[in-house]
């Protein structure tokens, strides 16, 4: 009687694991992975007059308040005399990058800092023409970056753009239709700012 069942309960066991497997990777196929780069709102600063850099207050990497003083700039001539021009940062954010040190001669207008608010940053991605009709503003959508493997972070669908992307002229095929996308932005919060620009992230679509 056991050598009866035993190959049975085998036979059942990989009949199980067969169907699992299936399912899964059934699911696995209808999810859709799209990939993008995380972007934030960047302002480049600088002098109105250009002249002398005499100080410089801020460093990269760190976080300003809108009308911190960021440097002091001196111009040539035509100003009386010991009037410095303030550089300030425009908006609450973090410096990117500082092109000046004291001492160093600043031409007008010129980029001296790059603030960005990272408090909010965008995600844009490029979704193919047959999960167009899936997405929806305001939809929250999850995201993954290299960085935190385990965190998933939250973005919300604020843009889906109107007309087609990486389109041929002429589309006769349906294989053609397929390779047609369609550019998303998600906004994601960064309360933390734990994400930075240029770091490459993942959004997941749900299957169909």
């Amino acid at each position: 009687m056991r050598r009866t069942l035993i190959p049975i309960i085998v036979l059942i066991l990989l009949v199980a694991a067969g169907v699992y497997y299936s399912l899964r990777n059934r699911s696995q196929s209808q999810r859709l992975i799209v990939s993008g780069t995380i972007e934030a709102t960047q302002i480049h600063v600088g002098s109105q007059l250009g002249g002398l850099a005499e100080e410089v207050y801020a460093a990269e990497g760190q976080t300003v308040a809108k009308g911190d003083i960021l440097a002091e700039v001196r111009p040539a001539a035509g100003v009386p005399s010991g009037y410095t021009d303030p550089v300030r940062s425009p908006i609450n954010g973090v410096i990117l990058a500082r092109v000046v040190e004291p001492g160093e001669i600043c031409a007008p207008g010129g980029t001296l800092f790059t603030v960005a608010d990272l408090s909010s940053v965008t995600l844009t991605v490029y979704v193919p023409e047959a999960r167009y009709g899936q997405i929806n503003l305001g939809q929250t959508i999850p995201v993954t970056v290299d960085s935190f493997p385990e965190r998933i972070f939250t973005g919300t669908v604020t843009y889906i753009a109107d007309q087609a992307e990486f389109t041929p002229r002429n589309v006769q095929t349906v294989q053609g239709r397929k390779d047609t996308v369609y550019a998303m932005h998600l906004t994601l919060d960064n309360p933390d700012l734990a994400l930075k620009p240029g770091m490459p992230a993942d959004a997941e679509l749900a299957a169909q």
